[in-house]
């Protein structure tokens, strides 16, 4: 987030331009979110091996990933089970 920020900054700082600022340093900032956020969570994709299984961090610390249209999820909310 930070590095997105920082261009966002200084496209203000280069151009004094409201406009300009929103077009162009708006897409700094959204094409460096996501790598600049990798060095955060990068380390939760690393491949564990837990009792013979192959696990990512995330799986081993318990993170979900939930789908929201599948199914399961539906009869989910329908029971009112979450």
């Amino acid at each position: 987030m930070l590095p997105g920020a920082l261009m966002l900054d200084f496209t203000m700082y280069l151009t004094r331009n409201w406009v300009v600022t929103a077009l162009v340093g708006g897409a700094f900032f959204g094409l460096l979110f996501y790598p600049g956020n990798w060095a955060i969570f990068g380390p939760t994709h690393l491949p564990i091996v837990v009792e013979g299984t192959l696990l990512s961090m995330a799986d081993y610390m318990g993170h979900l990933y939930v789908r929201t249209g599948t199914p399961k999820y539906v009869r989910h909310i329908e029971q009112g089970s979450l």
